[in-house]
Formats: structure tokens, C-alpha cells, sequence
């Protein structure tokens, strides 16, 4: 493989976890709720599914119990911040600080350094021989298809159905949507356990799929790199994957870059984060279509 085929391939595995987890904070925001913990979530789903595998137990049941940690998290941070209205962005920071910390000690006190089976990547058949993108965008593991799989479903969520139309509803007037009969925030605790879900099928996507085992903080602050993916996707999912593989490939070209210049790694490791800066405060300046209790 060359080089732009390498890169792209990375990119491509990269972006699974990110879009994930990207997935499911937009069906948070689009209900109202920006989840600052979803660092948190991906944590869990991280952790639990390198355990699960690590222990011996198929690739399947790693990937659910994962998404089922994930919506455990997430459920603490839907009772404090929906049901016991505390702020979504102390509650969330928590979580943030919290579930890291967690898994950290529980790895060093329980687990030992190691790998988990390699998954197996499923292809088209014709598709992927297509010239430098073929084995990229055809030839991938389990998350790769499931991601595809979950971009159709949640758009058609927003596009189709009237659920979304009640989702996006409460983000932008939950007391029309109250007058209609339905609850804001039965709504917005679905929103958010949706999310932990997501989320932590996105660590499992990065445990698992892209580094093929864990270690402390395997997170990194990709949980706060997904909210500003959603924000600057526009709360839409062809914008959360234009903007997961923005991030995907930046850290691909750093890998990249890294084995091949003297440019120091720190530097390269903060292009992702330069990046999302500049396109936040370029994204200022568009018309928003922000969920409107997101500000309040």
C-alpha cells in the first residue's frame, strides 16, 4: 500500500470511534442536552469491552455489554441532569472526571498489559479492488459496517420519522412540546441513554477496533472533540461524518508525519484541537441552527 492508501485506511478506523460517539451526542443536543461527560461514556464502553475481550469472551458480547456501559453512565448523567435538574455541565463534568479515573485504577489493579483478538474485516466484493480507496472505504472491521449501519438509522430518525420531529422539537421548545402531550423529559432521557449507548459502542470502536487493546486515558479528550464535531456538523449526521473524518485524518497525517520528519510529536498532537478552534470560530459566524435550550 502506498502512502495516501495507508493514510486513508488509518483515517478510515480512526473515524469509527468519533462518529459513534458523534451519533449519539447529536441525538442528545437535538434534544437539548450537551453532554460534557461523554468523555465519560466512552470510557466505560472503552474499558468494559477490552475486559470483556481480554477475559476470553466473543468479540459480540464484548461490543454489547460496552453499549450497555456506556447507558449506565449515561443514566447518572440523565437522573442529575434531567431528573434532579442539576447543571448538565457540572453533572457532565463529573462523569468526565469520574469514570476515567475509575477504569484507570480498576486496569492497574486487575488487568495486565495486553492485546485483544484481532477482528476481522468484512469486504465488498468488487468494491474493494477500486484503486486507493477500495481496501479503505470496503475492506473493514465489525464498527466500520455498524457505524455505516447507525448513520442511516439515525438519519432517518431526523429526516423521516416523528420521533425526531419530537426530539428536535424539545431542544428548541419543550413546552410546545409538553402542550402536545408528550413528556421533555422522558424525551430527554431517552436522548441521552441513546447517547451513553452510542458512546460506548464509540470506545469499544477505539479499544477494540482501532488500537486493539487499552491503557489509562485511551480517550484522550475525544469526547470533547465529538461535541465540537456535532457543533460544527451543524447537528446533522453527513456533518458529524464530514467532521469525524476531518479529525480522523488529521490524526493519521500525525502518525504519518511523525515517523517520517523531526517535527515534534507534541506539536502534531495538537493540529486536531488547532483545528476544531479555528473552525468554531469560523462556524460564529454562520447561521446557527443550535438546539435553543443548549444556551439556556
Amino acid at each position: 500500500m502506498d502512502t495516501i492508501e495507508v493514510v486513508l485506511s488509518v483515517s478510515v478506523r480512526l473515524m469509527v470511534p468519533l462518529l459513534l460517539a458523534a451519533l449519539g451526542e447529536l441525538i442528545s443536543e437535538r434534544a437539548g442536552i450537551m453532554n460534557i461527560g461523554l468523555e465519560g461514556f466512552m470510557t466505560a464502553g472503552a474499558f468494559v469491552a477490552f475486559a470483556v475481550a481480554f477475559g476470553g469472551w466473543p468479540v459480540g458480547m464484548a461490543i454489547v455489554i460496552a453499549a450497555v456501559a456506556g447507558l449506565v453512565v449515561s443514566a447518572l448523567m440523565a437522573m442529575g441532569a434531567v431528573w434532579l435538574r442539576g447543571n448538565a455541565i457540572l453533572v457532565g463534568f463529573a462523569l468526565f472526571v469520574m469514570v476515567p479515573g475509575l477504569a484507570n485504577f480498576l486496569y492497574v489493579e486487575q488487568l495486565s498489559q495486553g492485546a485483544t483478538p484481532k477482528l476481522s474485516a468484512y469486504s465488498v466484493p468488487i468494491l474493494d479492488q477500486i484503486p486507493v480507496v477500495g481496501k479503505a472505504l470496503f475492506t473493514q472491521n465489525v464498527f466500520y459496517w455498524l457505524a455505516i449501519g447507525l448513520c442511516v438509522l439515525v438519519y432517518l430518525l431526523f429526516s423521516r420519522t416523528q420521533l425526531g420531529l419530537i426530539i428536535t422539537a424539545t431542544g428548541h421548545e419543550p413546552e410546545a412540546v409538553r402542550k402536545r402531550g408528550h413528556s421533555p423529559r422522558w424525551i430527554q432521557t431517552g436522548a441521552i441513554l441513546a447517547c451513553g449507548a452510542l458512546a460506548g459502542l464509540g470506545g469499544a470502536a477505539l479499544s477494540l477496533g482501532a488500537v486493539g487493546s487499552y491503557q489509562p486515558n485511551i480517550i484522550n479528550g475525544r469526547g470533547l472533540i465529538v461535541i465540537a464535531i456535532v457543533i460544527l456538523g451543524r447537528w446533522t449526521v453527513l456533518g458529524a461524518i464530514g467532521g469525524a473524518f476531518l479529525i480522523a485524518l488529521l490524526e493519521a497525517l500525525k502518525l504519518r508525519v511523525s515517523q517520517d520528519s523531526d517535527i515534534p510529536i507534541q506539536l502534531l498532537g495538537a493540529l486536531p484541537w488547532i483545528v476544531v478552534i479555528v473552525m468554531l470560530l469560523v462556524s460564529t459566524r454562520m447561521r446557527s441552527n443550535a438546539p435553543r435550550t443548549l444556551t439556556q
